[in-house]
């Protein structure tokens, strides 16, 4: 009997020490889960107080942000000229007043009630005849590549400004 007593006690032992265990693994997974949390907040706390900064003084002469600013105005002009692109693809327009997307042949909005900004017809001709014009003078192959360049481009100067901004916010950690 003496044998199956300690058998029982080191069953009951370890059956303790693997609750405990399992109990300090989810106590680490849930302060983790919390921690992890709260340090996103924080970073969204921290973008947004960039942003903030960024259009109160987005028109001074600061040296120290005057490099950052200029390239957030730079990648804000890009992705503006990126999205008229793709909506003239589309048959698009967006709203200057709420942003919403519209039929290209609608004069307003029927979100705001503001009159739409049509893109002139000029412009939408000849962003395809720049490329009419590409696509007769190369390859298939070649075209391929400089439709690329342009996306890749606006992309890789996206990605710079992104990194930039990772750094500031880094640094005013």
């Amino acid at each position: 009997m003496e044998l199956f007593d300690k058998i029982g006690d080191t069953i009951v032992s370890v059956s303790k020490d693997a609750t405990q265990k399992a109990k300090d693994i989810s106590e680490l997974a849930r302060i983790r889960m919390e921690l992890r949390a709260k340090q996103d907040y924080l970073n969204k706390l921290f973008l947004e107080i960039g942003k903030i900064y960024y259009e109160a003084h987005q028109d001074d002469e600061e040296k120290e942000f005057k490099e950052q600013m200029l390239l957030v105005k730079d990648a804000q002009e890009v992705i503006e000229e990126l999205k008229q692109q793709l909506g003239q693809i589309k048959g698009m327009v967006a709203c200057v007043e709420c942003g919403q997307e519209m039929p290209i042949d609608a004069c307003y909005c029927s979100s705001c009630g503001a009159k739409l900004v049509k893109p002139k017809k000029e412009e939408a001709e000849d962003i395809f005849e720049e490329e009419d014009a590409a696509a007769e003078e190369s390859t298939d192959n070649e075209t391929a590549e400089a439709v690329d360049v342009q996306p890749l481009e606006a992309e890789q100067e996206t990605e710079a400004v992104a990194e930039e901004t990772e750094i500031v916010i880094e640094e005013t950690k």
